[in-house]
């Protein structure tokens, strides 16, 4: 399942709380590419056996996505919209 189009700023928000709940970045985009955060940036969060990928573009802006179990929870957690949110 994918959520998409979460604005920056609430994306920013929910992969900081995710972090400090224990999530940690498995992957992520270059910290040395030129474009990073502001043109395009990208995390692979893992907790046990749980993933999560956030994408973000300044065009698109926050997608995130993982097993519908755990987007549904996030979805609860952080007061997303159902109207955002898409099977994958």
């Amino acid at each position: 399942m994918k959520i998409e189009n979460i604005e920056t700023e609430r994306g920013n928000e929910i992969l900081a709380g995710l972090r400090k709940a224990g999530w940690k970045i498995a992957k992520q985009y270059n910290r040395l590419a030129f474009d990073k955060g502001i043109d395009f940036d990208s995390y692979t969060l893992k907790k046990g056996q749980q993933t999560l990928h956030f994408e973000w573009s300044n065009w698109f802006e926050w997608e995130i996505e993982g097993d519908d179990d755990v987007i549904q929870s996030l979805m609860v957690s952080f007061q997303l919209s159902e109207k955002t949110a898409r099977k994958c």
